[in-house]
């Protein structure tokens, strides 16, 4: 993530960062990613009436590419289509790999700033099939 931060702002300031998420995380809820036992990761998001939005996702570099985050993403995608509500983002702009992660689950960009881009999926209003997310935890 320090290197996305860098390549947008120029610089990583360690104080400015844990000062930003020690406020931003008083109305996101935090999880834990875990494989087999081991911790992987976390996922931080929060809700209103109208949307979940996905704070934070990251996984360790070694458990990348091992379907983790779309099954995180899944989860929560599956959530938000039971409450008939939109699943919100935002990814830093220089994060292109991200941002094809999120585009391949659906995503579409509403909004853009100097740095982000504010990404949605809408839930489908006609559709009632989703899966089973209480088993995981999500």
């Amino acid at each position: 993530m320090a290197d996305y931060i860098i390549k947008t702002w120029g610089t990583w300031d360690e104080d400015l960062q844990r000062t930003f998420f020690s406020k931003e995380s008083k109305e996101i809820k935090h999880q834990i990613i875990v494989v087999e036992g081991k911790n992987v990761g976390v996922v931080a998001f929060s809700r209103n009436e109208t949307s979940i939005h996905i704070d934070e996702i990251q996984v360790l570099p070694e458990y990348q590419s091992k379907g983790i985050g779309t099954l995180v993403f899944s989860d929560i995608i599956a959530n938000a289509q039971k409450e008939k509500i939109e699943t919100t983002l935002r990814v830093l702009k220089v994060n292109f790999a991200a941002q094809k992660f999120y585009n391949k689950l659906g995503f579409e960009k509403i909004e853009d700033t100097e740095t982000h881009f504010l990404l949605s999926k809408k839930p489908d209003l006609h559709n009632s099939d989703y899966p089973d997310t209480e088993s995981r935890g999500i």
